[in-house]
């Protein structure tokens, strides 16, 4: 791809927040499993794991740094539905909530993870995976 077509793509992503969209629902599943698979974790520890995880996204300009007004409802929403728990600590003279998973957040996980291994090794799966490569 050109860098005149990566710029416009970049235009028209920003202005059309497709992207913005698209990691939204990525990003409350890697929330679940950043979360199972780091043990106890602190909002702004996630927040720079996202941060992390999306830093090439962020550094053209097709997505905004994480923050704390999207993070924190995304955690009170699934606190709210079982997904994970927090417990208050004072650390530091502050009050830090540390999120770990709960077991239907774990369930969550690995149905969501399992589904995609099962769907990939059917005739669709493999039209996904065609998908996924066909850029390269």
């Amino acid at each position: 791809m050109s860098s005149d077509n990566q710029n416009l793509d970049s235009d028209f992503i920003k202005k059309d927040k497709i992207v913005q969209h698209t990691v939204n629902g990525i990003s409350r599943f890697l929330i679940l499993w950043v979360i199972m698979e780091n043990g106890p974790i602190h909002g702004y520890g996630l927040l720079k794991l996202l941060n992390k995880f999306f830093e090439n996204l962020i550094d053209v300009g097709s997505l905004r740094k994480s923050s704390p007004s999207r993070v924190y409802p995304i955690l009170k929403d699934m606190e709210k539905n079982n997904l994970i728990r927090g417990e208050e600590v004072v650390q530091d003279n502050k009050k830090v909530i540390y999120y770990e998973i709960t077991d239907a957040g774990r369930f969550l996980v690995h149905y969501i993870r399992d589904s995609y291994q099962i769907i990939r090794k059917t005739g669709q799966g493999s039209l996904f995976v065609e998908f996924l490569n066909s850029g390269e």
